[in-house]
């Protein structure tokens, strides 16, 4: 009985892991990889609906849903290792203008490329700088985080992808 919760355990976290992997793969535009990933899950899980069904109590469900999040887990992990870094376009405005040029040369500083220019707070009174940020890598993504987070100034940021 313990082999064979483990023998389903196994094939589960391989159907969700390949699940996850096809969405992935769409997302990318690799349609033969999707296409391959998505048949090999649906005949995992055909087999593992046969398995189920035929066993009683609901240990074997129990075992298969665990295994099922612990499958999207690490497919999510495996992808963040291996996707390529993207830019993503920060754009962070303030209506405290000294804050924003303290941003400013805190990315120049770091050799993130970006562009200041000119705008107004919300009361169309007051004249502040929006900051445009090109983080080119996952490192300069963290960069920028980690300096807003820790700035007691509010800023409003949107990131393009």
């Amino acid at each position: 009985m313990l082999l064979h919760f483990a023998i389903l355990f196994l094939a589960k976290f391989l159907d969700n892991a390949l699940g996850t992997a096809k969405t992935i793969l769409i997302q990318r535009g690799s349609c033969l990889l999707a296409g391959a990933a998505l048949a090999v899950s649906n005949y995992i899980a055909y087999s593992i609906t046969k398995s189920i069904v035929t066993t009683d109590g609901s240990a074997a469900i129990l075992v298969v849903s665990v295994a099922s999040g612990v499958g999207c887990c690490l497919a999510m992990a495996l992808s963040k290792k291996l996707s390529r870094d993207r830019l993503f376009v920060n754009v962070i405005m303030s209506d405290n203008r000294e804050a924003v040029q303290a941003l400013r040369d805190f990315l120049a500083q770091h050799h993130i490329t970006n562009v200041a220019a000119d705008s107004y707070t919300l009361d169309w009174n007051t004249k502040t700088i929006t900051v445009t940020a090109y983080a080119e890598t996952r490192a300069e993504s963290e960069l920028i985080n980690g300096y807003l987070s820790r700035c007691p100034q509010k800023f409003k940021r949107v990131v393009q992808k």
